[in-house]
């Protein structure tokens, strides 16, 4: 078969335009690599100082190439940073700068307290369980499910489970050791610390003494909360010097707070740590729905941009129907706590916290219906939120619906899932109505 001299002409050209684009490219390459002067240059070097009997033995072996598996840093790079807990409180207005995740808190008072069922050691029998006693291995349990779904919240004083100090297990003392051992986040804890300030306790050292015992024995370089005892009618000039030396000094304290303390005598500790250029936090204090004398206590606090906190908010079961007539016991093995006078008087409030949460579990169950519903296209599934709604749960967020964060009591994993079982829902006004004029019957 013979070329035409078109044919000849066509493909000479066409490999003399391959040769120029081989060259072109050669000549782009050898722009790009740096020379070996400018390389030892950039390297600090210079090429009259390269020995090369020393230059290093290079292997021409190459290894395996295995997948490489991101790390956790890049994959938290490649994925915009969430949070790890849901806030359902996030945009909540707060009475200051002091931000309290779910507005749900924790005391830590029967830790280490062998008179409120704490025993140090070994396994329990079911008999002890039922009897409500727990160990350490308990409290670090229900501390992991607390601090990863999102209340952080903790109270605590060196008075709590003091007996057991010489053997590193009082209150203090076990908290430090749930923080150290807790390893589901990277989340830490809102310590709220407390100066048992007796009435001829008002001097500053004391305080700042204490509360550095305490950032030791916890572990810990401050306290986010430090809250002082009311003092009553006595100056309280030494107190406040210790609390500023405290926060603005020694950096040991965030915040300060006050214990039990009225709203006249608040307004006065205020206008003495404003003339120091600090503020007043918190206030805790003694409310529940078999309590509800300090009502315009929570009142004064939000006016005054104080947040309250709240002990006992479950009036030593009495007003959460753990205790009622029908059962003195409170499902606790042992004798009945209290008579039937006192629980038979509390009746109708016991009824209607059944009633308010029979009504409160169809509700969040339809909203959560409807929510799903709605954004299951849009938003994926919603936050799965408790729906087996229980009278304790119901006395918990009355208190948040009164604007306060409730302190509770969790030595184990059960109490844990009852506070975890308050988040995502809230009592509308109709159900603290019915609440309180239930309360209203029991006096």
């Amino acid at each position: 078969m013979h070329m035409s001299s078109m044919d000849d002409d066509e493909l000479s050209r066409l490999i003399g335009k391959r040769s120029q684009i081989k060259r072109k490219k050669r000549e782009e390459i050898d722009l790009e690599m740096p020379s070996e002067d400018d390389l030892l240059e950039s390297l600090g070097g210079d090429p009259a100082d390269l020995d090369l009997d020393k230059m290093p033995e290079f292997q021409t072996k190459r290894e395996a190439r295995v997948p490489k598996k991101p790390s956790e840093d890049e994959k938290k790079q490649d994925t915009p940073a969430e949070p790890e807990f849901n806030d359902y409180y996030v945009d909540y207005e707060d009475e200051n700068d002091f931000h309290i995740p779910n507005r749900m808190g924790v005391t830590t008072r029967c830790w280490g307290d062998e008179k409120e069922g704490f025993v140090s050691s070994g396994k329990l029998k079911k008999q002890a369980i039922r009897e409500g006693k727990f160990v350490p291995g308990d409290i670090q349990v229900a501390y992991n499910k607390l601090l990863t779904e999102g209340i952080f919240l903790f109270e605590t004083s060196p008075d709590y489970g003091k007996v057991m100090a010489s053997k590193k297990l009082s209150g203090e003392d076990i908290m430090a050791r749930c923080i150290q051992e807790y390893q589901e986040t990277e989340s830490t804890p809102l310590i709220v610390g407390t100066y048992n300030n007796q009435l001829w306790q008002r001097g500053g050292k004391g305080l700042t003494d204490s509360l550095s015992k305490s950032c030791e024995k916890l572990e810990v370089s401050a306290v986010d909360v430090y809250q002082i005892k009311n003092t009553g009618w006595l100056p309280s000039g030494g107190l406040v010097k210790g609390v500023t030396e405290a926060v603005v000094d020694m950096g040991t304290a965030g915040y300060v707070g006050v214990k039990n303390m009225a709203p006249i005598r608040m307004r006065r500790i205020i206008n003495k740590l404003d003339a120091q250029g600090i503020t007043l936090t918190t206030n805790s204090f003694a409310f529940s729905l078999v309590n509800r004398k300090n009502e315009k206590w929570i009142n004064a606090c939000k006016l005054l941009g104080v947040t309250p906190l709240i002990e006992n908010p479950l009036g030593s079961g009495l007003a959460s129907g753990q205790y009622t007539a029908s059962n003195p016991s409170g499902g606790v093995a042992g004798a009945a706590k209290y008579s039937f006078e006192t629980l038979d008087k509390l009746q109708p409030l016991h009824s209607v916290l059944e009633t308010v949460a029979e009504k409160v579990k169809r509700r969040v169950k339809k909203e959560m219906r409807d929510i799903k519903d709605r954004g299951r296209a849009r938003y994926g599934p919603p936050p799965k939120v408790n729906t087996d709604i229980t009278t304790t749960q119901i006395a918990l967020n009355y208190i948040v619906a009164k604007g306060a964060v409730p302190l509770v009591e969790v030595n184990g994993p059960s109490q844990a899932d009852e506070v975890l079982g308050c988040m995502g829902w809230s009592l509308n006004d109709d159900e603290v109505s019915m609440l309180e004029a239930a309360s209203d019957l029991c006096k």
